[in-house]
């Protein structure tokens, strides 16, 4: 694998994903965008809803003008790409160029191109996979607090988790060497080991010790506050096998 493939960091949100990426951003070979989401709708590259999903909208507006990336040259690259490999390549491109960045090994944090992980593996025959996950408890119950997205309804706050753990379960069992697995309470508890076990994986040499500018807190089970008995007991049974297969079944 060329040192400079791009990797791809996925998982739930409210799963530790930024972290992992602000973490990552520090070791001197890598860089990040924010968030470009360009592998998670199902409408067609090229058409006009999926076009629509990044014109005018604040979010990857404000996304767009975070990473140095133009409208101008973002409409250029979307309207001339190909498919999407093209969008993020281009994207990827102009963000290292823009942020004296060139060089270096980039990777994408979007936790929800989960639901195009097949097609980013297609393309992307030589990337490797990141995924972080969490304690469906306290993603639920972040996730219903509402404090960093919209707040969602206790079914839409599940299935942020099960079908994200769903999806990467059942790649993992195609392509085991492609994808990396590690819990966000881990990277909590130990996360210099952690991280350089990700490092590893990417074949990049480890970090001598960890950032200062990061702070890491501890996975404090905040779900007690937010969920009740009943809340409890409906993710549990949502989330079935999929708790014993990420070790939350306890």
């Amino acid at each position: 694998m060329s040192r400079n493939d791009p990797f791809f960091l996925l998982g739930s949100v409210r799963s530790g994903t930024t972290l992992l990426r602000d973490i990552l951003r520090q070791h001197p070979r890598l860089a990040a965008p924010e968030e470009t989401q360009f592998f998670r709708w199902a409408e067609p590259y090229g058409s006009r809803p999926y076009e629509q999903k990044y014109l005018g909208d604040p979010l990857f507006q404000q996304h767009r003008k975070l990473d140095g990336v133009g409208e101008f040259d973002f409409f250029y690259s979307l309207q001339h790409g190909r498919h999407r490999k093209d969008l993020m390549d281009n994207y990827a491109r102009i963000y290292l160029e823009k942020n004296a960045l060139t060089g270096k090994r980039w990777f994408d944090k979007s936790p929800q191109n989960v639901y195009g992980l097949m097609m980013l593996s297609a393309m992307y025959p030589s990337a490797k996979f990141v995924h972080i996950h969490r304690h469906p408890y306290n993603v639920v119950a972040s996730l219903r607090a509402g404090l960093m997205i919209e707040r969602q309804s206790i079914r839409g706050a599940i299935n942020y988790w099960l079908e994200s753990a769903m999806i990467i379960n059942e790649y993992k069992k195609g392509f085991p060497r492609r994808i990396h697995q590690l819990a966000y309470r881990d990277l909590c508890d130990k996360p210099l080991q952690t991280v350089n076990a990700v490092l590893k994986f990417l074949k990049e040499k480890p970090m001598t010790q960890f950032p200062e500018s990061i702070v890491v807190g501890d996975e404090q089970n905040r779900f007690l506050d937010i969920l009740e008995p009943d809340d409890i007991d409906y993710i549990h049974n949502c989330c079935g096998d999929m708790l014993r297969v990420y070790g939350y079944d306890d």
